[in-house]
């Protein structure tokens, strides 16, 4: 059963040797020949050995600065060697490389990605977040189907479309977007408090999520409750109450801001919900009911892993 809704100096330098004003051309020879200016057999070249004629740090004329030393050191303090933060790619001037409010090293200690600022550690929720190896081209997102219900047709996801990062928070208050699952198999899926579909769908989720990461351990729900019971944007409390009704201990049961906001609509291809986007770990979408109108939504475990196994041959 489903519910149906209506559809809303490069530095150089040069070294010369010019005679002396009213030297002499047949001036006696050095009696030491040390290129120096007296007797002692001493080179002056003893007292420039240490002298850095380039300025670049180093002791000798190759213009090279001697870094060797500094890639042990942690010049921003977040735990990582400066040799460290140059293979990843993190600012090794900048603690948080992306801003994310989460230092460099405890991000990698972590496991997320400290280059991606979706990617990082919640203070609430135990979500699997993801490393997100390969970042989506958000320039490129949005969606490129039609999605139909009766006469009417809208924009709407399709496979190979690249998912929006849309805005929405959790029942603790945090913004919790889809990039934070970047690196996961993420299935998305759209619900509203009233609709009973949706309530059986959600009671399967702790079940389905245990036995899709069996196969898959980098796999996510994403539920997206867009409605309460009274049409309204859910609160904190509405959200606590069916993440508690349906065991969705870390699962990520989010709102949107503004329900009437036209990119909800993308979500759904048919304006029935349930309704469920699988994303690939790119954020891709790579199952969406634009390419199935038969199938309506994924619904269990089985039907997962074979879209993912689809999506892998």
């Amino acid at each position: 059963m489903r519910l149906f809704l209506a559809v809303s100096s490069l530095l150089a330098f040069s070294l010369g040797c010019a005679l002396g004003e009213g030297e002499e051309k047949d001036a006696a020879p050095r009696a030491d020949a040390d290129a120096d200016t007296d007797t002692d057999a001493d080179s002056d070249a003893d007292s420039d050995a240490d002298s850095d004629a380039d300025s670049d740090a180093d002791s000798d004329a190759d213009a090279d600065a001697d870094t060797d030393a500094d890639t042990d050191r942690d010049d921003d303090g977040d735990g990582l060697t400066n040799a460290e933060e140059a293979e990843l790619g993190t600012d090794a001037d900048e603690a948080d490389s992306d801003g994310d409010g989460e230092e460099d090293g405890a991000e990698l200690e972590a496991g997320t990605n400290p280059t991606w600022e979706w990617s990082h550690v919640y203070a609430e929720g135990d979500y699997l977040v993801g490393d997100c190896p390969t970042p989506p081209d958000a320039r490129s997102a949005g969606p490129t189907g039609t999605g139909s219900y009766d006469t009417s047709t809208w924009d709407a996801y399709q496979e190979g479309d690249i998912f929006d990062n849309f805005e929405a928070t959790d029942r603790f208050g945090q913004e919790v977007t889809p990039y934070t699952f970047c690196g996961n198999y993420t299935l998305v899926t759209m619900a509203a408090e009233w609709c009973g579909p949706c309530q059986d769908l959600a009671g399967s989720m702790a079940a389905e999520t245990e036995d899709v990461r069996a196969e898959y351990p980098n796999f996510t729900f994403y539920e997206f409750l867009y409605q309460d019971n009274y049409g309204a944007e859910p609160d904190e409390d509405v959200l606590r109450s069916w993440n508690r009704a349906f065991d969705l201990q870390g699962i990520p049961v989010v709102a949107p801001a503004d329900n009437t906001a036209a990119w909800i609509n993308y979500l759904n291809a048919s304006g029935g919900i349930p309704a469920t986007l699988l994303l690939a770990p790119d954020m891709t979408v790579i199952w969406s009911g634009v390419d199935h109108p038969r199938e309506y939504y994924l619904y269990d475990s089985s039907s997962i892993m074979d879209a993912i196994a689809d999506y892998e041959r």
